[in-house]
């Protein structure tokens, strides 16, 4: 919600009041207004979350509310050694407000997601700790999209080192003018090393890089699972959802 148009501002205080059962009003189509709610956790050994922390921007009923419904989600835990890793996790709750018979509205979860990290052309990489690349200037005058794959170790110093492309979704012709600009950046990086508690390991990580032209709506995130059998050493898996919320009420 950070920087959200004033429309979606205003639609978040008449959702305030809302009862979670509401019972949904039979209306025509119509676009629902899409609300994104994002917040913070750790997850804990049994897939619990603790230390929820909504988004800021939201106001303090919103936060709330968000807090209760999260409180009963689960969550798989990666491993190293066969030992479970306890992560953060970073969320975006994408809702629906519908209306319902008794007035107002109700939120309706459509999906949970990571925040998309997302290339676009019209971004500036200068003064960010991890810029994104530059966009390839013949790519972005003929409107051509990418999706790069990154396999890489970070050393000590947090420098991506063995860094290997593992995929480009993006025709043949324009893969090396893409993975210049991506290994240009990654080379500007510095990264915390993969930690297993308190102490960094040795692993590859995977990093999906999209670039987009369009000012459309962002892809869904890049999903790195069918790459990681390709590597032993890859590092834990990042928490996953496995409550089912979809086409639930918040």
């Amino acid at each position: 919600m950070r920087n959200a148009p004033q429309p979606i501002r205003l639609a978040l205080f008449l959702l305030l009041g809302l009862a979670p059962h509401a019972v949904l009003a039979a209306q025509p189509a119509a676009t629902p207004t899409v609300l994104h709610l994002d917040f913070k956790a750790d997850v804990q050994a049994d897939g619990s979350l603790a230390n929820v922390v909504p988004d800021a921007a939201l106001s303090p009923p919103l936060q709330a509310m968000l807090r209760k419904q999260v409180a009963g989600w689960r969550y798989t835990v990666g491993s190293w050694e066969g030992k479970p890793v306890l992560q953060p996790v970073a969320q975006r709750i994408v809702v629906e407000a519908l209306p319902v018979t008794s007035g107002g509205f109700a939120l309706r979860i459509r999906e949970v997601t990571f925040a998309p990290v997302v290339i676009d052309a019209t971004r500036k990489p200068e003064g960010a700790y991890m810029a994104p690349p530059r966009y390839p200037r013949d790519a972005q005058l003929r409107g051509v999209d990418a999706d790069l794959i990154y396999a890489m170790r970070v050393d000590a110093a947090g420098a991506a080192i063995d860094v290997e492309l593992a995929d480009a979704r993006v025709p043949e012709h324009w893969v090396k003018a893409f993975d210049a600009m991506g290994r240009e950046a990654i080379g500007k990086w510095r990264m915390r090393q993969v930690e297993v508690e308190g102490r960094p390991i040795d692993c590859r990580m995977l990093i999906p890089m999209q670039f987009r032209v369009s000012d459309g709506p962002p892809k869904p995130g890049l999903d790195t699972k069918p790459y990681r059998a390709r590597y032993a050493d890859i590092c834990p898996a990042s928490p996953v959802l496995q409550t089912m919320v979809a086409g639930t009420l918040l």
